[in-house]
């Protein structure tokens, strides 16, 4: 979080904006909002290693081929079914 400090926290009521329109409550938005910035938290690290992390997530997706995709596809139909 010192980082996001460091910075001022640009951008940052653009996001909070967005889910107060959504959400329309102040309260229930902050708290929202905290959670995004947690989750989120290691994309805004000076390093970039949570950037980087997802980024080559990204980069193994073309990687699954169609046979895997409808593979999990039946799977979790098969799990829906049996709940």
């Amino acid at each position: 979080m010192s980082e996001l400090k460091q910075h001022g926290g640009k951008g940052m009521s653009d996001l909070l904006s967005a889910i107060l329109f959504v959400m329309k409550d102040e309260s229930e938005s902050f708290w929202c909002f905290v959670a995004l910035i947690e989750r989120f938290g290691p994309n805004f690290n000076r390093d970039q290693n949570g950037m980087h992390s997802q980024l080559f997530a990204l980069s193994k997706l073309p990687e699954i081929s169609a046979f895997d995709m409808i593979w999990i596809q039946f799977e979790f139909v098969k799990l829906q079914t049996l709940n």
